[in-house]
C-alpha cells in the first residue's frame, strides 16, 4: 500500500486531502483571532468586507465553485476556544468548531494545541456516538496516555453498540472494559501517529477519520477524512497491526 521505507498511515493520510477549500469571512473587519485559527488549515483565506455588525458575520467554506457550509459569527468565539466535551456532553452538542472540520475534511491541518486536537477527534467520536454501532479505532502513542480517557470510552462502549479498539506502546496495563478492545503497538508501528477512524457500521455515508503524523514534538501534520476508500484501508491496516501483536 505504502511507498518503500514510508509508513502507511503517512499514505493514507497523503491519500486522504482532497482539492483546496476556501474559506471567506463576512463581515465589517478581518478577524485576527479567527485567521489564527484558520491559519491551521491548508485553504485559503480571504475576507469579505460587509456593512453589517460584527455578531452578524460569518464564513463560508467553498470548494472550487461549490458551496459547502457556512459559521455564523455566534460560534466564532468557540472556534478559538472548542469545546474537548464528550459526544454526550450537552455543551458540545452543537459545536462550531466540530462544523468547521467537518466542513474543512480534506484540507491538511498543522497543530501544536493538544486541547485543539483533542477537539478535533472529537468529530469521529461524535459521528460514531451518533451512530451507536460499528468499531471505533485509537491509536495512543502509549496506553499510560490512554489512562486519562478511560471513563470516557468507558461510557462510550458502555451507552452504545460500538466496539473501540484501542492501541497504544504496553507501557500501561488498562483494566478491563467491556466493548472496549486493547491491542498492543509492541512493534512501536503506530508510535508517531494520532489515528481515530470509525468504520461507519458498513456505511459509506458514516465513515470518517483523523489521521495525524506528529512531525516534531507536540506537533501534529494531519487530516479529517469522510473519503471512505481510504477508511476502508485505514482500519484494514489497523486490523494488520493488531493481528501482527505477539
Amino acid at each position: 500500500m505504502a511507498a518503500d521505507g514510508e509508513p502507511p498511515l503517512r499514505e493514507l493520510r497523503d491519500r486522504a486531502r482532497g482539492p483546496p477549500k476556501t474559506v471567506t469571512t463576512f463581515g465589517p473587519e478581518p478577524s485576527d483571532d479567527l485567521a489564527a485559527v484558520l491559519d491551521r488549515f491548508d485553504a485559503e483565506l480571504v475576507h469579505e468586507p460587509l456593512p453589517i455588525p460584527e455578531m452578524s458575520g460569518y464564513l463560508v467554506v467553498k470548494r472550487g465553485g461549490e458551496y459547502l457550509g457556512a459559521v455564523s459569527a455566534a460560534g466564532f468565539e468557540e472556534l478559538h476556544d472548542p469545546s474537548e466535551g464528550a459526544p454526550w456532553d450537552a455543551s458540545a452538542a452543537a459545536s462550531a468548531y466540530r462544523d468547521l472540520v467537518a466542513l474543512l475534511s480534506g484540507a491538511s491541518f498543522e497543530m501544536d494545541d493538544r486541547r485543539r486536537l483533542v477537539a478535533t477527534a472529537r468529530e469521529i467520536e461524535d459521528r460514531a456516538w451518533r451512530t451507536g454501532r460499528g468499531t471505533l479505532y485509537v491509536t495512543f502513542q502509549s496506553l499510560s496516555a490512554f489512562e486519562g480517557q478511560v471513563s470516557m470510552y468507558e461510557h462510550l462502549a458502555g451507552t452504545t453498540e460500538l466496539a473501540v479498539a484501542v492501541y497504544g506502546d504496553p507501557d500501561w496495563e488498562p483494566p478491563a472494559i467491556d466493548g472496549v478492545e486493547i491491542r498492543r503497538d509492541e512493534a512501536g508501528e503506530l508510535s508517531d501517529f494520532w489515528v481515530v477512524a470509525f468504520d461507519g457500521a458498513g456505511d459509506d455515508g458514516a465513515k470518517c477519520a483523523m489521521i495525524a503524523e506528529e512531525k516534531s514534538p507536540g506537533t501534529y501534520v494531519g487530516v479529517v477524512t469522510y473519503d471512505s476508500a481510504v477508511v476502508d484501508d485505514l482500519t484494514a491496516y489497523l486490523d494488520d497491526v493488531a493481528g501482527e501483536s505477539p
